[in-house]
């Protein structure tokens, strides 16, 4: 009595649950736990069939018919929800006389099918009720032939397989004696013809085009198991093509027996821009944790899917790519959300985890080239959220290096078509122990750029400057001799223009591309750029000059995970009326490394860098490296210069290990570099300390 009351209540639970169901098909009917009562007996009894709409009334008048049976002392029917539709699973508690009942009903109990009876052969195979499916097609699917002994098992396998074909709404065997054994008698129920196909709710592709990848067609018998193909078919058309969002939402014959396909592409209605929020051990949650510094038009202009448009995964990925490149993020990723009342509509959460963009640093370094120097420097990527960059720099080393500037740039002003501006104030002072003319010279002046973008990749840009520079010369080189400057030594050549101060104004057109991954620590993509320089210098022989300058430079992965290939190649040629303190310099940590900053000079450069760069973890990286190339064609009046030569001689080849450190105030470079090859410097190894990646 209790056993029953349980059943009695997971039943009524069942149809309360499942009562407002409508217009679901039911994909499966499983039953359960039944010993010798046959699983047609049972199917035979219901009107609930495969194939058929779920409807509560018919499986309450199941459970009573069932439950009438006389094999049958229980039964309980659970619906459960199953491949888009409802599965019911039919739980029998059979009479402990059920195989009795059976055979006095004349119906072989599921113990004795399980036998080979040798004395009872098959005299026929029937197949009633088949209309358009040919009688040879079913016969292949039924392994009981005439003519072989009575086995239980094929009976039920040839069930199976009917059943399982998808043709049939019912499938019923029976088993006949006759006087020379047994007749095998299989009453099926045919699945009806296809009228026609109506495909609903598709925008992307056409019906025809859609019609091209499903294998059920008009004028056939309705087949379940093609059905769920061609599901699943139009399903997979619809990912490969990135609309990751869309889904067949229902499949079934209307009253004219046109199958109806129904589709939701997945429309995004609304997008939500919110901050990732990750929580740090030991960090106090604050009310601010999940405020987005970035204002939200700069978010938005990098968005490549939109509200009102079908959700593609591609234009997602794209849209990450964006804003992965900024360096306002360190991950991106999104939510959906369906729409109550709108099957088509998606919401669409953006969740950001934000980069620190703000930094302020102060750091103490030593390098060959600087010597002991301080820096302090506080510079915001992200300055009030609004993607520009503002940024103030102070360098000092005991090697007579001062550096002072002041830098602004927006790389997209509000509300235009990808126009950017910026601005630079800076003053620099250094020491040049390498040359008697430039031994000291300082640079005071300004910088105003603006730009546009022609595309996400490719941007067009126009700058303009004015500097004032006074040099000085060491005066251990010279001497006067009749009331002129010259050489000490060297023929006593006369030295002119020392102390030369001369005002420099120059304009500066580009052109550039950047599919950069990252702008500060790239991992893959192209920079290239190619820009024009004309402007006037007074002072010493004071004249207009100009200049061509090209940069390239690409990455991509490398040996293994985390492992980083990068090159660059830097060249220039320049008029040689442009000023001697103007002209090119290589040399340094961020050209060659294991030479001095400005070893080689002239009015032509080509400089090549690669870099092997392996991420240890997240603070730690490792850098191998190789510099070749150098300046040409110096042409100057600095006679202590004596590293000249004419292009493509003298090439200078430099290697080294470098490491990289992400810490609290920003990357760190630590470079050691020493000349290779044909060496013309004998300082050895030249250590370089500097911030971010050299390219």
């Amino acid at each position: 009595m209790r056993k029953q009351l349980i059943v009695l209540l997971v039943f009524l639970l069942g149809i309360f649950t499942f009562a407002d169901v409508t217009n679901y098909d039911i994909k499966k009917v499983e039953i359960v736990n039944n010993r010798e009562v046959p699983y047609e007996v049972v199917l035979s009894a219901m009107k609930s069939k495969e194939g058929k709409k779920y409807i509560t009334e018919n499986m309450i008048s199941d459970y009573k018919a069932i439950k009438n049976l006389k094999s049958v002392d229980d039964v309980a029917i659970y619906p459960t929800a199953y491949d888009n539709g409802i599965k019911l699973v039919v739980d029998i508690t059979e009479n402990p006389n059920a195989k009795k009942i059976l055979e006095e009903q004349g119906i072989i109990p599921l113990s004795e099918r399980d036998k080979v009876d040798t004395t009872l052969v098959i005299s026929d195979v029937q197949v009633i009720g088949n209309k358009h499916m040919p009688l040879t097609d079913i016969k292949a699917l039924i392994p009981v032939k005439a003519g072989e002994y009575f086995s239980k098992n094929k009976i039920v396998e040839g069930h199976k397989n009917l059943i399982e074909s998808g043709y049939f709404r019912d499938v019923i065997p029976d088993v006949i004696k006759t006087k020379n054994g047994v007749k095998v008698v299989y009453n099926v129920l045919e699945n009806p013809v296809i009228n026609g196909i109506n495909i609903i709710g598709n925008t992307v592709y056409s019906t025809p085009e859609l019609m091209e990848v499903i294998k059920t067609q008009p004028g056939k018998v309705f087949n379940i198991n093609t059905i769920r193909e061609d599901r699943d078919k139009i399903m997979q058309k619809y990912q490969d093509d990135g609309y990751v969002l869309a889904e067949v939402t229902d499949i079934g014959l209307n009253p004219n027996l046109e199958l109806e396909i129904y589709l939701s592409e997945g429309v995004v209605r609304n997008i939500e821009l919110k901050k990732m929020v990750t929580k740090q051990k030991g960090a106090r949650r604050m009310a601010t944790d999940d405020v987005l510094k970035t204002k939200k038009y700069v978010i938005e202009r990098e968005l490549e899917f939109h509200e009102n448009q079908i959700f593609n995964a591609k234009n997602y990925d794209a849209t990450v790519a964006n804003l992965m490149r900024l360096g306002h993020f360190k991950n991106v990723k999104y939510e959906v959300r369906d729409i109550p009342g709108d099957p088509d509509g998606r919401d669409i959460i953006l969740l950001l985890d934000e980069e620190r963009t703000a930094m302020l640093q102060g750091a103490i370094s030593y390098g060959s080239e600087i010597g002991l120097m301080g820096t302090l420097s506080i510079k915001d990527t992200n300055w009030k959220g609004k993607g520009q960059e503002l940024g103030f720099t102070f360098e000092k080393s005991n090697k007579d290096y001062t550096s002072f500037s002041i830098d602004f740039y927006d790389p997209w002003i509000k509300d235009t078509d990808r126009i950017s501006w910026g601005w630079s104030l800076y003053k620099n002072e250094y020491e040049d122990t390498d040359s008697a003319i430039f031994r000291k010279v300082d640079t005071i002046g300004g910088r105003v750029s603006i730009g546009k973008g022609l595309s996400k990749y490719v941007r067009l840009g126009l700058g303009t400057k004015l500097e004032y520079v006074t040099e000085k010369p060491d005066m251990d080189y010279f001497e006067y001799i009749n009331g002129q400057e010259v050489w000490k030594g060297y023929n006593h050549q006369r030295a002119e223009g020392l102390d030369d101060k001369y005002y420099i104004w120059s304009i500066f057109p580009s052109i550039t591309y950047d599919s950069r991954n990252h702008y500060w620590n790239p991992t893959a993509g192209i920079f290239a750029k190619l820009q024009l320089e004309a402007g006037y210098a007074n002072g010493y022989k004071g004249d207009a000059f100009g200049n061509v300058t090209g940069e390239f430079r690409t990455y991509h992965r490398g040996l293994f995970k985390n492992n980083i290939f990068a090159y660059r190649v830097v060249g220039g040629i320049m008029t040689d009326s442009t000023k001697e303190g103007q002209r090119f310099w290589v040399g340094g940590g961020n050209s060659l490394r294991g030479y001095d900053g400005g070893f080689f000079k002239g009015t032509q450069k080509l400089v090549g860098n690669i870099e092997n760069r392996t991420q240890i973890n997240d603070i730690l990286g490792f850098v191998v490296f190789f510099d070749i190339g150098r300046a040409w064609n110096y042409h100057g009046r600095d006679l202590t210069y004596d590293h000249n030569a004419r292009f493509a001689k003298k090439i200078g080849t430099t290697a080294g290990v470098g490491l990289r450190l992400n810490t609290p105030i920003g990357p760190l470079r630590f470079d050691f570099g020493w000349p290779v090859g044909d060496k013309m410097s004998n300082d050895g190894m030249q250590f370089y300390f500097n911030m971010g990646q050299s390219f």
